[in-house]
């Protein structure tokens, strides 16, 4: 009878079992590129969604100062505020979705590293997936309108609720005063839905939550650190053109590469849970195995992945030699 693991010993066979997917800095660096690729295509969409409500320009610019470092909003208010001015409410829908089929390429980078992180085959039809990541760009869009209207009429809304029933809503209250928590619950559930629906498993909720806490300590810890990165770049270079879109790609960086962690988290506490410790054994140990001719070898956790066919190669030339 085989002794049972110790917990330290799963923690490290399933570390060993899942560290192919460690590439963060690489997953960063390509949600970082599309999402400033999609930057200018979702203000054009917030835009068009913005003229159609009753929002003040004014008050929606002085919502999002609230979110942004200040570094970074030298670059996108005056391009938010450029088409606040100059879209019209008649080019609704056109606008929206032109706008919001290039800005769908970030969902969809998401969606392509997360199934490499969770070890998930690409769905299969191209264009559902692309579909996919077009819902949840509207999603998204949609959730930063409602936020923008609870933190705007949020204190209207409650009085008119008032008015009409003849009482107090005492929790209804606190959520209309701190704002800031409604912004931080629908941060969380956007994470949640975003680890539990984009990747290409069927999993339980719960192994969505891991991630998602984590997430969510990065973000708070990022946009705290955030002001001492700057200061430590030099006040002069954060006042040139260069220099804020450097800023900004370092603060998109740092974003991207903690929903990456976030996702390895979720993917690390599902096979802790789910999977066997002797199959994740005997699967490190396959992919640990040397296999040697000659010059040709292959061995785990080499810089490069080795393609399938190479070790087909090696393998067959090592059988043709035996039978030689």
């Amino acid at each position: 009878m085989s002794e049972q693991p110790s917990v330290f010993q799963r923690l490290l066979k399933t570390f060993q079992f899942n560290q192919k997917q460690l590439a963060f800095g690489s997953y960063a660096a390509e949600l970082s590129f599309y999402i400033i690729w999609a930057i200018v295509p979702l203000m054009l969409a917030l835009a068009n969604v913005i003229s159609v409500l009753p929002f003040s320009p004014t008050d929606i610019v002085a919502t999002i100062k609230d979110v942004l470092p200040s570094q970074v909003q030298g670059l996108l208010l005056p391009l938010l505020e450029d088409y606040l001015s100059s879209t019209s409410s008649g080019a609704f829908s056109l606008g929206l979705i032109i706008s919001l089929w290039p800005a769908s390429n970030v969902f969809n980078t998401i969606q392509r590293v997360f199934n490499t992180i969770y070890k998930a085959e690409p769905r299969k039809n191209a264009l559902i997936a692309r579909m996919f990541s077009y819902v949840f760009t509207i999603a998204f869009v949609l959730v930063g309108v409602f936020l923008g209207f609870a933190v705007l009429y949020g204190e209207t809304f409650y009085q008119a609720v008032k008015d009409i029933f003849g009482f107090d809503f005492a929790l209804l209250e606190i959520l209309i005063n701190q704002s800031g928590l409604i912004g931080f619950a629908l941060l969380a559930l956007v994470l949640l839905i975003i680890y539990q629906f984009i990747p290409n498993v069927n999993w339980t909720w719960r192994y969505s939550i891991p991630g998602t806490l984590f997430a969510l300590l990065g973000f708070t810890l990022i946009s705290q650190l955030f002001g001492l990165v700057v200061s430590m770049m030099g006040r002069s270079t954060s006042n040139q053109t260069i220099g804020v879109f450097i800023i900004l790609l370092i603060w998109l960086y740092f974003n991207a590469m903690v929903i990456a962690i976030g996702a390895f988290i979720n993917v690390f506490y599902h096979d802790f849970k789910e999977k066997n410790y002797w199959e994740i054994s005997d699967q490190v140990k396959d992919q640990a195995v040397f296999r040697a001719t000659s010059s040709n070898y292959v061995y785990y956790g080499q810089s490069q992945p080795v393609l399938q066919n190479q070790i087909y190669q090696v393998e067959s030339d090592h059988t043709s030699k035996e039978s030689i």
